[in-house]
């Protein structure tokens, strides 16, 4: 599929939706539809439960009551969410199986929520999987299985899957749709996918879209409130409990890791969808970067991943146990015995570097995640040194490389981890050698999707384009007449000092481009 870059969205949004999703063509599979299932992944969150809860609110205004609407979740919704709009329609997988397996069996239209592929549902994968009926899916983590679903909106910088929905819906169907019920549903994955806007909330249409929702008849007050009170006696003083006997602080790696027997749990009569938030409550340690709980459950061990700057959790988990999920939060289940679990995550900590003091002085919490890298063997100022940028470009090296395999981009890598793809070629443009004059114009923005220069035309010498020596290597790929996407490291850019203007320190540059002009030496 082609992808859409930007959309513009009631021209006061910009928001990045890829894999050729169009508001029309959503339209017109969901209005040929009689019956419609939405699902999300097995232990559903806040995000996961609201956005199931709010597409059924809105669809229901969207479609009218003669399409029928089938919400369902592997396991059912947590007790903690069961105040939220409609979730007593909410069939359960493994209590109503045979339910799930035949509204799946009749319906023209899935609709997968929070999710990147149906193998997330549990039990209800394979009938998913093997439905005769559209696929569509609406989720903001790494990697959606886009071959195998008809439709999908997919954006991995976006706060939550909520959000997602909001904008989706309001370019598809516009506000009217929007009901007091799909407010309260999709403000609580907003919510609880941000720790109340603490995290996840790089870009500003979280909080554009916090306050449109808080507008529709709903009480953000009373919302936060039934988020967060939500603690039994026996629940608290578990929490006290893990915090107290069950946590271990690794000072030098800047990492928590907790580890939770069923004993532990029986003994104070608490149940695993309790633990939610409690890995949350570790990171609230001043020096910690990342925090990791381990649980020990029938049959399995889940681990629950969070990072706050400079560790990528979603490698980390994908490294550990195959599991997956964001940078900054992620997850993953191990089949090994608990103490064959925690062994293992042990060993990796000891390869975690995440406290080289250079390092993490110069790297910025928006633009270079922490990667697995050696740790230092010496204690000079050289040594430091050379770690620390060996550090910082495998960092943005892997930052690079998740970017373009989320857009889908097929880029040629030069030296120094440059990036080009040409998107558009005139035939009989000049190449660009050393000392040709080149114009061109272009728009820049940092890897996190921020803003930096749009609409900008310069003219350069080629080979004599000091600082940003990346795109000048770029640009000698390309021809007069060449359209282009190019991706340039830090180092290969501004490095630490930035451009004395928009351009940060240490901003990873993503430019799209035209060679307007070549004057030949």
């Amino acid at each position: 599929m082609q992808s859409i870059d930007y959309m513009n969205i009631e021209a006061v949004h910009t928001i990045r939706l890829v894999d050729g999703w169009s508001p029309e063509r959503l339209r017109a599979l969901l209005n040929g539809s009689r019956k419609v299932v939405l699902v999300a992944h097995t232990n559903a969150d806040g995000d996961a439960v609201g956005s199931v809860t709010g597409m059924y609110a809105l669809l229901r205004e969207a479609l009218g009551r003669e399409v029928t609407l089938t919400p369902m979740l592997p396991d059912g919704c947590p007790e903690d969410l069961a105040w939220l709009p409609n979730t007593s329609y909410i069939l359960n997988g493994q209590k109503e199986p045979e339910r799930c397996r035949e509204a799946i069996a009749e319906a023209d239209v899935v609709m997968g929520m929070d999710l990147n592929g149906f193998d997330r549902t549990g039990v209800l994968a394979e009938w998913l999987w093997g439905s005769a009926a559209k696929k569509v899916l609406l989720d903001h983590h790494i990697g959606p299985d886009r071959e195998r679903f008809d439709l999908v909106v997919s954006d991995p910088d976006i706060s939550s899957t909520c959000e997602l929905v909001y904008w989706t819906m309001l370019a598809t169907y516009g506000k009217d749709v929007f009901t007091p019920e799909a407010a309260t549903s999709l403000f609580t994955g907003l919510c609880t996918d941000t720790g109340t806007f603490a995290y996840s909330n790089r870009q500003a249409s979280l909080y554009l879209a916090a306050a449109e929702l808080s507008q529709m008849g709903i009480d953000p007050m009373d919302i936060n409130r039934k988020i967060k009170n939500v603690f039994t006696p026996n629940r608290l003083k578990f929490f006290g409990h893990a915090m107290s006997e069950l946590l271990t602080v690794y000072d030098r790696e800047g990492v928590a890791l907790m580890v939770i027997r069923r004993e532990d749990m029986e003994r104070y009569g608490v149940e695993s969808h309790e633990l939610t938030g409690l890995v949350n409550e570790v990171m609230k340690l001043r020096d910690t970067d990342c925090a990791i709980l381990v649980r020990e459950e029938e049959g399995k061990v889940r681990l629950s991943l969070r990072s706050k700057c400079h560790t990528d959790v979603n490698r980390l988990a994908g490294e550990l146990f195959g599991g997956g999920g964001h940078e900054r939060a992620a997850g993953a289940t191990s089949m090994l015995s608990l103490k064959e679990t925690v062994e293992v995550v042990k060993r990796k900590l000891r390869l975690l570097t995440l406290v080289l003091p250079l390092a993490l002085t110069l790297a910025s919490c928006h633009d270079v995640p922490v990667v697995d890298v050696a740790k230092p063997k010496g204690d000079t100022l050289k040594e430091n040194m050379m770690n620390a940028n060996r550090y910082i470009a495998h960092s943005e090296e892997t930052q690079i490389d998740s970017y373009v395999q989320r857009r889908g981009w097929t880029m040629e890598k030069l030296s120094g981890g440059v990036r080009v793809m040409e998107t558009e070629r005139k035939s009989g443009g000049k190449a660009i050698n050393y000392e040709d004059t080149v114009t061109m114009r272009y728009s820049v923005e940092a890897i996190n999707g921020t803003p930096v220069y749009s609409d900008v035309e310069e003219t350069i010498v080629a080979g004599r384009m000091q600082p940003n020596a990346g795109l000048d290597a770029a640009l000698r790929t390309l021809k007069e007449g060449s359209k282009a996407r190019v991706i340039v490291p830090s180092h290969q850019a501004y490095g630490v000092a930035g451009d004395g203007n928009r351009v940060k320190s240490r901003m990873i540059l993503v430019y799209n481009l035209e060679v307007e002009r070549v004057i030949k030496n």
